[in-house]
């Protein structure tokens, strides 16, 4: 089986009519290094769970969200973004209890940080409603699992990211996935393979026993 099928076969395909949704905390903005040290912690991961509650419920009324800071790499997703969609569009969760106030701030970020501006902005809790357009499936940048995993399920292609623990080609990648694109190595792995079954059909003809 050739690399193109093995990308052919790994289901939904995105198309020109698919939407690319980012999401912003954990993808674009460092939410993490902001709410650890609000948390009074390295990192977000040794949050106590009797911590949890009271880190988020105090960001409640604040512009927490509009003074976040960007990662290094955000400028590089927003540019794979519209490299291959042509455009993005924002999908980002509110902070519970602060739907609209959080939103706010969200918007401001944006804004304030990203270029190109997003086509759309969609603040929710609810993120797999967008998973489709039509019959179309729509592409998530995610940070979170359950997302991602809700977002699949709704008939949307989803990709986990984390921008502090994950490279910036992990995105290209699953979007040469998304689009049937072949990378330069599945490039090489045909090249390969169409010469090893040359070599394969030369000693069939010569009579000689071969595999392949």
């Amino acid at each position: 089986m050739r690399a193109k099928e093995l990308v052919t076969k790994q289901g939904k395909k995105a198309t020109a009519n698919s939407i690319l949704y980012l999401d912003m905390d954990g993808v674009l903005a460092d939410f993490f290094a902001v709410y650890s040290k609000i948390a009074g912690v390295e990192n977000y991961k040794d949050i106590p769970p009797a911590k949890v509650d009271p880190t988020l419920d105090s960001l409640v009324g604040t512009d927490f969200f509009a003074k976040l800071p960007k990662f290094p790499t955000t400028d590089q997703v927003v540019n794979l973004a519209v490299k291959y969609a042509g455009k993005y569009s924002i999908c980002s969760s509110p902070l519970r209890g602060d739907y609209a106030n959080s939103e706010k701030h969200k918007k401001i970020w944006i804004k304030q940080n990203l270029n190109p501006l997003p086509k759309t902005i969609e603040i929710t809790p609810n993120k797999a409603q967008f998973a489709t357009n039509g019959q179309t499936p729509n592409i998530l940048i995610d940070d979170k699992r359950t997302n991602i995993d809700a977002w699949e399920k709704a008939g949307g292609i989803g990709i986990k990211y984390q921008a502090d623990e994950d490279p910036v080609i992990l995105i290209q990648n699953e979007l040469d996935k998304a689009y049937g694109r072949t990378s330069l190595r599945e490039d090489k792995f045909d090249r390969c393979f169409e010469y090893a079954e040359q070599l394969f059909n030369r000693a069939k003809e010569k009579g000689l026993d071969a595999e392949l």
